[in-house]
Parts: structure tokens; sequence; C-alpha cells
């Protein structure tokens, strides 16, 4: 018993040791291109643009560009983990943010830590992403992407934009329900004016009524009454993005 024990120990170490190749280590730069596509001025103007913002805040940015995502992880795992290894902004305030780029793959991620989360939200990290970057790396674009969505990213941080997220107006509870009640008027007319057609009758009722069969019967199955069987049911649609350990963030792909 205890040699399997040492085994599986010594196998838990690997397989973590091989793991945390992965992940590289706390860079001494904000902006990390390990696939190669910024060259040595692009990366230089971003650094020093990130640089700005933490002398002026403390705020962190740090940028990550990777060929592939390695094997053993997902989009959102890995960038979780080098997040935490990394650890972008000051510990006690958790106030960084990390974007991961995967060229090959063609996916980024916006990671934002807790401190920040109040003036990037996910729906507003996902705007950034979307709007404001990936048009950019469709095109091959890294540093133009990179560089339109730190001039939003960098006063939202510093708290001093507010990134406007567009919202779909919710129609009002009356609306849908006037035109669930003309809908239903249409079809039960065009449905009577059907069974009139043909000569059909419901048991002894041939009413002259225009709503035809459905007040005769109800819904799902007769009715002595002759009355409706009730509506029942609702609901709703909801999603929003989930942060991991940064707090939250956005994820997209091209």
């Amino acid at each position: 018993m205890k040699k399997l024990s040492a085994v599986l120990f010594l196998s838990l170490l690997l397989f973590w040791g091989l793991w945390a190749q992965d992940l590289p280590e706390r860079p001494s730069s904000w902006v990390n291109d390990y696939a190669g596509v910024l060259n040595a001025s692009q990366e230089a103007q971003l650094n020093e643009l990130l640089n700005g913002l933490e002398k002026r805040s403390s705020n962190q940015i740090f940028v990550a560009i990777f060929k592939k995502i390695p094997e053993s992880y997902y989009l959102e795992d890995f960038t979780v983990k080098l997040f935490e290894k990394w650890r972008p902004g000051l510990p006690d305030k958790n106030n960084g943010l990390l974007i991961t780029i995967f060229t090959e793959d063609r996916k980024a991620r916006i990671e934002v830590g807790y401190g920040l989360e109040d003036v990037i939200t996910d729906a507003q990290a996902r705007q950034v992403l979307y709007n404001n970057m990936i048009p950019y790396f469709r095109k091959g674009d890294y540093y133009g992407g990179l560089l339109a969505g730190l001039q939003i990213l960098i006063p939202a941080a510093e708290g001093k934009y507010k990134i406007p997220v567009k919202t779909t107006k919710k129609k009002k509870s009356k609306d849908g329900l006037s035109n669930l009640i003309i809908a239903f008027i249409i079809f039960a007319f065009i449905s009577r004016m059907l069974f009139r057609r043909r000569g059909v009758t419901i048991g002894s009722r041939r009413s002259g009524s225009w709503f035809g069969p459905f007040f005769w019967g109800g819904f799902g199955g007769g009715s002595s009454g002759g009355g409706f069987g009730g509506f029942s049911g609702g609901g709703s649609f909801g999603g929003g993005f989930g942060g991991l350990s940064g707090g939250g963030g956005a994820s997209g792909s091209w």
C-alpha cells in the first residue's frame, strides 16, 4: 500500500510538473509575444502604454500571445491558470487584467481581476473584444487589435471612461399579450372558415360564432363548459459571460 501511495504521489508530481511547463514564468514586461507576430517597435509602443497605466494607477494589464492553446487546456482554463501564476496588479487589490491571444486557434480572452470588475464588466470586456479587437485579429493585424483594445481598456481601468454596452430593449408585456390575442383571433377565424367550407360540425353545435371550434371544445381536449383550458408557462432567457479566478472576462474567436 505504501509503495502504491508513493507511486501515485510521484505520478501526481510528474503530471503537475508537465502541466506547469505549459505556463511561462511571470514576465518582466507587459507585452509578451511568444508567437512572433509583433515587431520590436510595436511591442515597445504597447509596453509604453501599459507602463504609463501602471505608474498612474498601479493597475496592470499583461498581454500574452501564443500560437496555440496547449492540448491539456481549454482557452478559459489556460488563461485563468496563467492569470494566477502571473498575478497582474497589486496582491491586496487584484487590480490586474490579462489578455491572451492564440493566433493559430484564432481565439482570445480578456481575464479581469476582482479589483477591476466594477469598471470592466463581463459585458464590457466582450464589447471591447468583439467590436475593437477581433476585427483587426481577423485580418492578422494583432498590433492594431491590441492598440484599439488598450485605448479603451486603459482609461476604463483608471475610471476615466465607462465602456458603453449595447442593450436590446425588452418589449412591454402588454404588447406581447396584445400580439398573442391578435394571432389567436386570426388563427381561430381561419380555422372556422376552413371548418365551415368542409361542412364540419362539432357535436350538435353548428354555431354562427366566428371564433369557430376553439370556443366549443377548448384547448387540449374537450371541455363540457366550452371554455378555454387555460394557459400556463413562462420563461426567461439569460446568459452571460462567467469569470473564474480573475473575477470576470470574456472569450472570443474569429
